[in-house]
């Protein structure tokens, strides 16, 4: 049973820690039972996650670094349609080492439809390794640090 409603909702994205990225979904986002194909909860996910790491944790890391994803997980809570789209909601839930942990919410139509999370290793571009987050990092990133 789907017990997340609209008014858990609006208190999720009301809070500045969380940040919402909008997607149009498309016809040919569809499979043949007529919803949302599993693959695209994937991009959706991305889409939330790069939006979320470019305007609030990029920043503040070393140029020489980028991010990989090094897990995901979803779990499916309803159907979505087209026409219409997705709302992703994206927070920071732990950091570690050299990795993030980010928790999403995506509704479609007023009701949940997945829930994920992904953990994100940062990276030197040079060596191509993990990178540890820098102290100066981890100070600026803990503000932002919320639970599930």
């Amino acid at each position: 049973m789907n017990m997340f409603g609209m008014d858990d909702w609006q208190a999720l994205i009301a809070d500045e820690r969380v940040l919402v990225t909008r997607d149009i979904l498309r016809y040919n986002d569809m499979d043949d039972n007529g919803h949302l194909n599993n693959s695209v909860f994937t991009v959706l996910c991305e889409s939330g996650r790069v939006d979320y790491f470019r305007k609030r944790v990029t920043p503040h890391l070393p140029g020489n670094t980028f991010f990989v994803i090094a897990r995901i997980a979803i779990d499916f809570k309803a159907e979505a349609f087209y026409p219409g789209e997705a709302l992703t909601a994206t927070w920071l839930e732990h950091l570690g080492r050299s990795s993030l942990r980010v928790r999403q919410k995506i509704m479609s139509a007023d009701k949940l439809v997945a829930e994920a999370e992904g953990v994100c290793v940062v990276m030197d571009q040079t060596t191509r390794k993990p990178f540890p987050i820098p102290d100066a990092t981890r100070a600026a990133l803990e503000p932002l640090l919320r639970e599930g």
